[in-house]
């Protein structure tokens, strides 16, 4: 139960790498658990995801960072804590006004409202990156659109308005709808939640 030596081993396809636990990764995001916000939904994205998929789209300091379905703003939380902007909508009023309750209490600089996520009021190459988390369908309210219309629309203008990578983070593969609208799948990983969730992550380019 508490052993003095802890030795792991980490299997690929061809090889198997062992080594002695030494330490632990440290990291805040304790303090910024979802139900720790001001602003708080079920189905919010965890910060350790929201920070892998800022990484994931290389965000740095003094970039734009979009996400156009924001939620709560896990994603831009992120975004903003390793210095760039963020910049958030929503087609819900509820959404786009939580995020920014949230954004306030960790982040000094961020944009949010209320839009359609298929009709973005941004212009052409304005955002260095963009990092979305997908309606999942069932549990989302989704007033105007059907998913798939949603999910590829929002693709569309992502595309228009973003001169640098994407990640996007759903409960199934979009490659297809990512291809139409002009994106390079750069790199795509899958992230078991439980028996009946799996997240698929795209990197787009």
């Amino acid at each position: 139960d508490a052993p003095d030596h802890e030795l792991r081993a980490l299997f690929t396809a061809d090889d198997c790498f062992l080594g002695w636990h030494v330490a632990d990764s440290v990291r805040d995001y304790g303090t910024r658990k979802p139900t720790d916000r001001p602003f708080f939904q079920p189905g919010s994205m965890d910060p350790l995801l929201a920070r892998a998929a800022c990484n994931l789209a290389r965000v740095t300091p003094g970039d734009r960072v979009l996400d156009p379905m924001c939620g709560t703003g896990g994603v831009l939380i992120e975004a903003g804590l390793l210095g760039a902007h963020p910049i958030g909508t929503d087609a819900q009023a509820k959404m786009a006004a939580g995020a920014r309750r949230n954004l306030t209490h960790y982040v000094d600089d961020a944009t949010t409202g209320r839009a359609d996520a298929t009709a973005l009021p941004l212009p052409s190459d304005s955002i260095d990156a963009a990092v979305l988390d997908a309606p999942y369908g069932r549990q989302s309210k989704i007033a105007t659109h059907d998913l798939a219309d949603l999910v590829g629309g929002a693709l569309d203008e992502l595309a228009r308005v973003t001169a640098g990578r994407c990640v996007l983070v759903a409960d199934r593969d979009w490659r297809a709808e990512a291809t139409a609208a002009g994106w390079t799948v750069d790199a795509r990983f899958q992230r078991r939640v439980h028996r009946s969730l799996v997240r698929h992550i795209l990197v787009l380019a």
